[in-house]
């Protein structure tokens, strides 16, 4: 990337903001959502062009840094619970070369998630339902007694865009991605953009027919984190079977361009001692196969640097932490890689400002589609494998809502939505 660390995130000047929202009225958001009221006057075009990339390049757009604005954790039946009880520590080995870390161990007694349940947004709507305060209007919530049915309710929750951050880090990398689709459920509701994955025939398939070396590299990635993680109170116990189903997630907020974004996360753990604030405390953790030849090293970071990437600079995490194993799943070395670095590794081969600039491209062309304010409504979008354009159908009542019932009572009244909530969480 040629333009500074400083101005990736956001802190240049607001004359900065004030002119790349600017352009970005007259040149990405459609007629009728434009910030001078102008009416919608032609057709949205049914595809979105992914080729050419130089139709990208520029300027890194405005992004705000990230800012932390809860979190939660999910209990081993994978309940919600609105604290940070599964935030782990990190505890590194007491050296990081020569190790004998094999991730192999306890594959017999892995405890997998079922892969099968889809979860979808519901975590993260419950998270907004338990920390409404971030929504309601001030004046609602400074000391004053209500006693109306409407007093409670979240008229609208000032953002554009709701997620999870894979669903984001996916638009980012589809510049660069030709091997992988995906599908993408978009509903607009409350004058909110919510984004939902949907599973794949190719991605189905693939889980389905994983071969026992895949599954084992799968839970090579949790088996590491157990090596290196505590609960800050003790050191890590590998003796232990390995769960994938407890999880911390944190709930963020950043600005890209004109558009509000809130989106979580899971978080792997935090770095011990550190003076800085979620979440920039954060760390990922990564396992990757060791390099034996040059190509190998020029591969992963011509690649698998690239997904890394995104992951953890739309979430403000600063480090990736990585266990390199050899053919025999042992790691036997441990890497640092700054977050903020990565792109200068990339070989030409990526862009940050590229990945950044399409998806604020990606996200004004759903907004110009997603028209309808209706949670039975749903627009479902779809970049193919190898295709050079992302699509879109339209459905209504027939199986595709995902927003549920619960969540779309609790923006009428807060009684009315109490029982089916609780049952929700």
């Amino acid at each position: 990337m040629k333009r500074s660390a400083e101005s990736q995130e956001g802190h240049g000047d607001e004359r900065h903001f004030k002119r790349v929202s600017r352009q970005l009225d007259s040149k990405i958001l459609p007629p009728h959502s434009r910030r001078d009221g102008g009416s919608y006057t032609g057709p949205v075009p049914r595809t979105f062009a992914v080729r050419p990339t130089t139709n990208f390049t520029g300027q890194f757009p405005f992004f705000s840094r990230p800012r932390e604005l809860g979190h939660f954790s999910l209990e081993i039946d994978r309940s919600f619970v609105n604290d940070d009880r599964h935030l782990k520590h990190y505890y590194p080995p007491s050296k990081e070369s020569d190790l004998d870390l094999d991730l192999r161990q306890g594959f017999e007694t892995f405890v997998k998630r079922d892969d099968n349940v889809k979860e979808r947004l519901n975590n993260v709507m419950k998270w907004i339902i338990h920390n409404k305060q971030h929504f309601l209007k001030p004046e609602r919530t400074v000391g004053v007694h209500y006693d109306t049915e409407t007093d409670d309710m979240i008229e609208s929750l000032g953002i554009d865009f709701i997620a999870w951050r894979g669903h984001f880090t996916k638009f980012l990398c589809t510049p660069n991605e030709n091997r992988e689709g995906w599908e993408m459920a978009v509903t607009l509701f409350r004058g909110t953009i919510y984004i939902s994955e949907v599973e794949t025939e190719q991605d189905r398939q693939h889980r389905l027919e994983m071969n026992h070396w895949e599954k084992q590299c799968m839970y090579g990635g949790y088996k590491f984190e157990q090596y290196v993680t505590s609960d800050g109170k003790k050191a890590p116990d590998p003796s232990q079977p390995v769960n994938n189903i407890e999880a911390f997630c944190t709930v963020v907020r950043s600005d890209l361009g004109p558009f509000k974004l809130l989106y979580s996360g899971e978080v792997d753990c935090l770095q011990p001692g550190s003076t800085l604030k979620p979440p920039e405390n954060y760390l990922e953790l990564k396992t990757s196969r060791k390099w034996y030849t040059h190509k190998n090293e020029s591969s992963f970071y011509r690649y698998k640097l690239l997904k890394w990437w995104a992951q953890s600079f739309l979430v403000g995490i600063p480090e990736v932490i990585c266990g390199f194993r050899d053919d025999d799943g042992v790691v036997q070395e441990i890497k640092h890689f700054k977050t903020m670095e990565m792109p200068k590794h990339s070989m030409g081969s990526w862009d940050g400002s590229v990945c950044f600039n399409f998806l604020l491209k990606l996200l004004a062309f759903i907004k110009s589609v997603a028209v309808i304010d209706d949670p039975s409504m749903v627009y479902l979008f779809e970049r193919k494998p190898g295709e050079s354009v992302i699509s879109y159908t339209e459905h209504r009542a027939d199986g595709q809502q995902f927003i549920p019932e619960w969540y779309i009572s609790a923006f009428k009244n807060d009684s009315s939505a109490s029982s089916a909530e609780a049952k929700a969480i």
